[in-house]
């Protein structure tokens, strides 16, 4: 199980990452080795499962226990994008896509989360990953793209 955050490797190197980049809207390809990467998931997936073989663990089942984007607290963060990168990301798990390194091997993905949580320590982003505010009201309609 692994958790990725494009948002927050995002923020921390907007320099060398860009936004369209971070929410599966390709924008320019970064090439490692053989692969191409256009979308900075993918690319977080396949650099955690080449240090799991690095490590003695080939061919590991990839689960994705958390990801999403938030709605706002943050640079890029907003109900507009938090929308596109979940639309983006479950249409790429429905249609079993894969990633450059593992290409048509479907992924367990656990988007994060449900509600905000306005009560959390931390950055103020980090309350603000919901689907549904905290008092219930839905924060935006999820979409496949």
């Amino acid at each position: 199980m692994v958790n990725v955050y494009p948002y927050i490797s995002y923020t921390n190197n907007a320099k060398f990452i860009s936004l369209d980049y971070a929410l599966f809207r390709g924008g320019s390809a970064l090439r490692d080795g053989d692969l191409t990467y256009t979308n900075l998931f993918d690319a977080s997936i396949d650099a955690f499962s080449f240090a799991m073989e690095k490590e003695g663990f080939p061919g590991l089942e990839m689960v994705v226990a958390e990801t999403g984007w938030p709605t706002g607290g943050g640079d890029a963060a907003g109900t507009y994008n938090a929308l596109v990168y979940n639309g983006n990301l479950v249409r790429r798990v429905v249609d079993n896509v894969g990633t450059p390194k593992r290409p048509g091997t479907g992924l367990k993905v656990f988007l994060f989360g449900l509600f905000d949580e306005d009560e959390k320590d931390g950055p103020e982003y980090e309350r603000h990953f919901g689907i549904f505010r905290a008092d219930g009201a839905k924060a935006y309609d999820l979409i496949f793209w």
